[in-house]
């Protein structure tokens, strides 16, 4: 397989290494403009030179016009900057990463070393993470990367239960593994990062404590730690899912943004966590904190547009109004027993507007459903948050409605629903009918 690689020019490398990752980059390295590419430059050691040049490496089928229009409109330098693409094969870009990826310490004791380089390391009593450079991001070598190593390798992880959310090659899980965790949950939208990170957790010996997922699949649950090493705009938007898979007193760790960025961060996640001091490596920040708020009671994502879960808190509403949502549907009834009286108020405050519509919960009637699905569609082109008093009502109308009238199967849209509950009789009941009701007209 061929690869495009895309050389920028530019006085601003830490600005073309953002923005490459940002357009679909596989991986991006600084090199020096007269010497041979370092393809990810080792923590302590990123290069300073005079000129110092950036690669990107892209798919052979990529468009790379948007790519260097996004290079000319966000860099600093972006109109004198000069871009230069070129055809490598894979098996030449492998071959550089061997040359170049050196045995990396993380603390005291602790090292992600090459399969060809394992004899470097001497230490009997070191942890050794064996890694060979690939597709998927991360081999330690990038600042990013190194910040988590470093904060894995100085915890206390026996036990523990670890999320490791854009896992790329799952250096960070593994690592975790070998260092006490006792099983690791890694997700990632890239097929090919899953693939290498099971790849690599088999040549570790942890293979069998690992879960790899896409997006879609995954269900928040109570971590223990959560990881995200990705960049700064899906950590914003990822907030609310990755505050509601962190049990209270869990530890998060966020990484990928610039030292720009962190202030942003601390912001979209405040309401949940307390934070630790952010540590800075080469423009680079990694922030770390304790989880003090309750997570968002059986929080669903359906896709980019809708969210629902269980009853939200007033510390919630200024963070999903950060992240994106338009608009907020509420199924509960007052006689709930979680129900927060002043929820439209709380939403005015934010500009989201409110759209309570109350589903009797030991009777749901067709008209319910139906109200549901017309606002669904009125509300079409927005991004929502769906809930009721324990996400219940809201996921059995959820299912109803991607069977009846997004056409998906049963069985797809089974597990959705039974991820937060098996209905009792009264709603297995009206989910039956409505099913039978369709069938029949």
């Amino acid at each position: 397989m061929a690869w495009l690689q895309l050389r920028v020019s530019s006085a601003h490398p830490e600005f073309a290494d953002e923005i490459l990752l940002a357009n679909g980059a596989s991986a991006v390295s600084m090199v020096d403009a007269e010497d041979d590419p370092v393809l990810e430059p080792a923590p302590g050691e990123t290069p300073l030179w005079r000129n110092t040049v950036t690669l990107g490496l892209f798919p052979e089928d990529t468009d790379l016009d948007p790519v260097v229009a996004a290079l000319r409109e966000l860099l600093p330098d972006g109109n004198e900057a000069t871009f230069k693409t070129e055809l490598i094969e894979d098996q030449d870009w492998v071959r550089v990463w061997l040359k170049d990826c050196p045995p990396l310490r993380f603390g005291e004791r602790f090292w992600v070393v090459p399969h060809e380089k394992l004899g470097e390391v001497t230490d009997p009593e070191a942890t050794v993470l064996k890694l060979d450079p690939g597709l998927a991001f991360g081999t330690g070598t990038h600042p990013t990367t190194a910040l988590c190593l470093e904060w894995l390798a100085g915890q206390d992880l026996r036990g523990k239960t670890v999320l490791d959310f854009g896992c790329g090659s799952g250096i960070l899980a593994i690592a975790a593994l070998l260092l006490g965790a006792e099983k690791a949950i890694c997700v990632d939208i890239d097929p090919q990062a899953l693939l290498a990170t099971r790849d690599n957790a088999e040549q570790n010996g942890v293979a069998d404590r690992v879960k790899t997922m896409l997006p879609d699949a995954f269900a928040p649950f109570p971590a223990d730690i959560v990881l995200a090493n990705i960049l700064a705009n899906p950590l914003m938007q990822l907030a609310p899912l990755l505050a509601s898979s962190i049990r209270p007193g869990g530890d998060l760790v966020l990484a990928g943004l610039l030292d720009r960025h962190a202030e942003e961060i601390h912001g979209a996640y405040e309401s949940w966590f307390d934070f630790h001091d952010d540590v800075s490596k080469e423009g680079w920040t990694r922030i770390s904190a304790v989880c003090r708020m309750p997570a968002l009671i059986s929080f669903r994502r359906y896709g980019e547009r809708i969210a629902t879960a269980g009853q939200p808190q007033p510390a919630h509403f200024p963070v999903l109004a950060r992240a994106g949502y338009a608009a907020v549907i509420n199924l509960a009834t007052e006689a709930s027993s979680n129900w927060l009286r002043d929820e439209a108020q709380l939403c005015a405050q934010q500009g989201l507007p409110y759209h309570h519509l109350p589903v009797a919960w030991t009777q749901p009637t067709p008209a319910d459903f139906e109200g549901f699905t017309a606002l669904l569609d009125k509300l079409q082109d927005q991004k929502l948050f769906i809930h009721c008093a324990l996400n219940m009502r809201v996921s059995a109308f959820m299912f109803l409605h991607r069977v009846l009238n997004l056409g998906e199967s049963v069985e797809a849209a089974s597990q959705d629903l039974h991820a937060v509950w098996t209905p009792d009789e009264t709603w297995q009941r009206f989910i039956d009918g409505m099913l039978q009701r369709r069938l029949s007209s």
